[in-house]
Parts: structure tokens; C-alpha cells; sequence
């Protein structure tokens, strides 16, 4: 900017000059321009110089400014939870020596599925077999298994009769009453050792149907006459 204020006023100083030497140039000499002209010539000289000065100097180039690119922040690695939770610790399962008292069922007195009178009196004998290492002996029980006490059918709990050796087989007789209702009854009885370990099951299952039945009455016979002979003496 400031070469192209010092190359207008060169210019000036020149146009001034020619103006001066035409004013004292003699009145033959060529006539003098009209100044506007000249002015007007020298001011579109200069805007010339001025657009051939601006073309020849280098443009400067715009720079973009780079867009700042984001930044990632750096992601942290998961860590490996650990599970405060305690694992369970098995106990190891203690083997037990097995029962040595076992016993087989042979029979039974009713057979299951009888049908009874309400009221009927009756004996039930199970029969049993003992086929374990051991010797049964009086201390052992029959009892009775089941909570409703009125399925013990009025019997006890009893014991032993005998002591029943392995192999033998032993008669465990119970004094039982059939229900006073129609239906059909299941009682439920274990067989347990001297220390009270229940080894065997046993149960019978009954039907009650029917009426208490009635006494018919005996049929009384008739005395029948007899007739006395009458013995003639002879004369």
C-alpha cells in the first residue's frame, strides 16, 4: 500500500511539471491541453498502474483452518469381577453301616380285602420272617405307624412273643375291632428293634359293609307225650 501512495505522487509531481513547461513554452508551440483531460489521462494511468501492481502481487491464499478432529478418550479395560459370594462346601456324605435287622413278610390273618361286620371283633396274625444278622428278642415291638388313632382298629402296641433267631419266622398276633362305619379302612404298623430304629412295615387293608348281625333264636322243640302203658296183672 505505501509503494502505490509514493508512485501517485511521482505521478502528480510529473503532470505538474508538464504543465509548467507548456505554460512557458512560446505561443507557436503546440496548444496546451485542457488540465481536466490531462488529469483525467493521468488518474487513469495511475488506476492502471495501481491494477497491474495489485495483479502482480501474489493473492494471499485463504487457509482453512483445521476442524480440531475429537478426541477419544481412552476407554478403560473391564477387570474381571470377582464374586464375593461363597461357594458352598459339600459336606462329604457319611456312609452308614446298614440295618442289620431285615425281615420278609410270609402271611397274614385276615387276608387284605375282607369284608367285616361294623363292630367285628377279630384276631390279626402276621407272619414274618426274620432275615437279617441279628437275634430278635422280647425288647422288640409291633407298633402301631399311622397319626388317626382310630385306625389302630382298638389294638396296643405289643412286643415280641419270643426271640426269633436269623431264619426263623415268628406269629405276631394282634386283638383288633372292625370300624362301627361302611368302608373301606387301611392300618398301618411297623416293626422296631431294641434301640426304637423301625426296620418293616406291615398293614391290612379291610372292607366294613352290612349290619352287626343278629343272633337268630334256636328253635325250641315241642316236649312230646309219651304214653305210660298200663301194665295188666295178670290174674
Amino acid at each position: 500500500m505505501f509503494n502505490n501512495r509514493k508512485f501517485l505522487g511521482y505521478m502528480l509531481v510529473l503532470v505538474i511539471g508538464t504543465m509548467l513547461l507548456s505554460a512557458c513554452a512560446p505561443s507557436d508551440a503546440t496548444p496546451t491541453p485542457d488540465p481536466e483531460v490531462i488529469y483525467t489521462q493521468v488518474a487513469m494511468t495511475v488506476q492502471a498502474g495501481l491494477t497491474q501492481t495489485a495483479e502482480a502481487m501474489p493473492t494471499a491464499t485463504q487457509t482453512e483452518t483445521p476442524v480440531p478432529t475429537q478426541t477419544l478418550e481412552p476407554t478403560l479395560a473391564a477387570s474381571p469381577t470377582v464374586d464375593s459370594t461363597p461357594t458352598q462346601t459339600i459336606q462329604p456324605t457319611i456312609a452308614r453301616p446298614p440295618n442289620p435287622d431285615r425281615a420278609d413278610w410270609v402271611t397274614q390273618v385276615p387276608a387284605d380285602g375282607t369284608t367285616m361286620f361294623p363292630d367285628q371283633a377279630f384276631n390279626l396274625v402276621w407272619t414274618v420272617k426274620n432275615t437279617g444278622t441279628t437275634t430278635w428278642n422280647t425288647r422288640y415291638q409291633v407298633r402301631y405307624f399311622l397319626t388317626d388313632t382310630t385306625l389302630r382298629f382298638g389294638s396296643a402296641d405289643i412286643k415280641f412273643p419270643k426271640d426269633v433267631k436269623p431264619n426263623e419266622s415268628v406269629d405276631l398276633t394282634l386283638s383288633m375291632k372292625a370300624p362301627n362305619r361302611a368302608g373301606e379302612y387301611n392300618t398301618v404298623w411297623v416293626l422296631t428293634n431294641a434301640d426304637g430304629a423301625n426296620f418293616y412295615t406291615l398293614y391290612l387293608k379291610i372292607r366294613v359293609g352290612g349290619s352287626t348281625p343278629t343272633a337268630s333264636p334256636t328253635a325250641t322243640a315241642n316236649p312230646t307225650s309219651t304214653e305210660t302203658p298200663i301194665v295188666t296183672p295178670n290174674p
